[in-house]
């Protein structure tokens, strides 16, 4: 997976082949576009086939994977490109957990329960 995807996306020599690395680098390619590529206005669109074969053989890789790209389609379009991911599989009943959830944080004024909630004798909160 991780030297088709290289070659494919034309990563450095320094790839490191792990999925640390593949974050990493297709970030660069998903927001600033591979190399080569004009960065106004275009993306990248992400094929997979008989994905199921590589699930059934490393499932946890398979689902960061996903995650990973999900990630890095989100931060994309915050910069005006586009990251799109097809996934086929020969499986019809391959399930994956969610990918590319995030968090909801607080602020940092309100990182603390007590921040949130408020008190009496917080003169912050009268």
């Amino acid at each position: 997976m991780h030297r088709d995807i290289a070659a494919a996306l034309q990563f450095p020599d320094y790839y490191g082949h792990n999925l640390d690395a593949l974050n990493d680098c297709l970030g660069d390619v998903a927001c600033y576009g591979g190399y080569g590529d004009s960065a106004e206005g275009s993306g990248l669109v992400l094929a997979f086939t008989d994905y199921d074969r590589f699930a059934a053989a490393c499932p946890r890789a398979a689902h960061v994977v996903l995650d990973i790209i999900a990630d890095r389609a989100r931060r994309a379009a915050v910069l005006q490109r586009r990251l799109i991911c097809l996934v086929h599989s020969n499986d019809p009943d391959i399930r994956f957990d969610a990918v590319g959830a995030m968090p909801v944080l607080w602020n940092s004024d309100e990182w603390l329960d007590a921040d949130r909630r408020g008190s009496a004798a917080d003169p912050r909160h009268e």
